[in-house]
């Protein structure tokens, strides 16, 4: 069985981190339901071509996989982001 997760929505921002001489670059969305009102939801962005091309406010689909750990968790991105056009 294979099952593909796809995250599409706008990027809220885009955070670097720096540990051991190693970048590592998050893409965060803003999710709003009713039983939790609003979360952020962090993707580590895997595809280095992305990192230059994708911008605060960008509609985006980005195809993920997850990790729970301890009950939370952990989206990383497994293939190249694709900018959505402009929702009017």
């Amino acid at each position: 069985m294979n099952t593909n997760l796809t995250i599409n929505g706008q990027i809220m921002a885009i955070l670097e981190k720096e540990y051991n001489s190693e970048k590592t670059v998050y893409i965060q969305f803003l999710m709003q339901s009713e039983k939790k009102g609003f979360e952020v939801i962090k993707v580590k962005c895997t595809v280095e071509t992305d990192y230059a091309k994708l911008q605060q406010n960008q509609n985006v689909s980005i195809p993920v996989s997850i990790a729970v750990v301890n009950s939370v968790i952990y989206y990383s991105q497994v293939a190249e982001a694709k900018i959505l056009r402009e929702q009017k």
